[in-house]
Order: structure tokens, then C-alpha cells, then sequence
């Protein structure tokens, strides 16, 4: 059996169950998620969407990435914490900010994009496969 992942907001207002294992976690450094998560980096799980549970009430911003696809974030409307995101090209795929998972140790990095894009003051761990912009589409 596989062991589930859990987590939500930082208000517990939302929670969510995620009951397969990730299918991938990287470490994004495009302006968007710098701005969206207040600091240089954000880390996302890819879990796929059937496998993906949640409660709870979610506000929705839809933006054009530089991609020309269309990223929908959804986050808590009462304390403001990002949960996940769907994306254009990534059809039953939910991306997770490893931020909100209850054990965040629980996943480890594997690859980090747009890397050209990192601020000097957050280093990229070169320890990672690394792309200047973004990775081949998860399938």
C-alpha cells in the first residue's frame, strides 16, 4: 500500500489527501513563483489528479504563463496560502506547493527550472538536473 500525503493551509481551513506517491518535485525560480510565494524559489510536488483529495473552500487566480499556457493557483481565501495549481499541457495532473504538505520532508527535489531566472541571493542546488527555463511536460 502506498503511503498517502497530506496537507493544507496554514489556517486548516483547507486540507487535502494525496494517495499515490509524486510523480515528480522540482524547484521552480520563474518570476511568477518568486512573486506568488514571496521568495525565490517554489517547490511543487506533480501528483496525478485522480489521486488527489480536498475539503475545504479555494480561491482561483487564472494567468497566461510565459508558456502561453494558462496556470489556474488555487489558494486559501482566508489565510492566503498557495495549495495547488493546474496547468495547460498537464492535463490530470495537480501541481502541489510542497510548502503546504503537513511533511514537507516527505518529498525531495529532483530537477529545477527556469533556472536562468534565479536570484543571486537563492541558490540553485547543483545537486539537481537543471533547466535555464521550463522541463519536459510531466506525463
Amino acid at each position: 500500500m502506498t503511503r498517502k500525503l497530506t496537507g493544507g493551509c496554514l489556517c486548516e481551513a483547507v486540507r487535502y489527501v494525496c494517495q499515490a506517491p509524486p510523480k515528480l518535485t522540482v524547484q521552480c525560480y520563474c518570476r511568477d513563483c518568486r512573486k506568488i510565494g514571496g521568495t525565490g524559489h517554489a517547490t511543487h510536488t506533480v501528483f496525478a489528479q485522480e489521486a488527489f483529495s480536498l475539503t475545504g473552500a479555494l480561491t482561483e487566480y487564472e494567468k497566461t504563463a510565459d508558456s502561453g499556457r494558462t496556470i489556474n493557483r488555487r489558494f486559501c481565501p482566508v489565510c492566503g496560502s498557495a495549495i495547488y495549481h493546474t496547468r495547460g499541457g498537464m492535463k490530470g495532473l495537480v501541481v502541489v506547493r510542497a510548502s503546504s504538505l503537513d511533511d514537507p520532508e516527505s518529498v525531495t527535489p529532483e530537477r529545477a527550472i527556469y533556472v536562468s531566472r534565479a536570484v543571486s541571493w537563492d541558490p540553485v542546488d547543483p545537486e539537481l538536473v537543471c533547466f535555464e527555463e521550463m522541463t519536459p511536460q510531466v506525463k
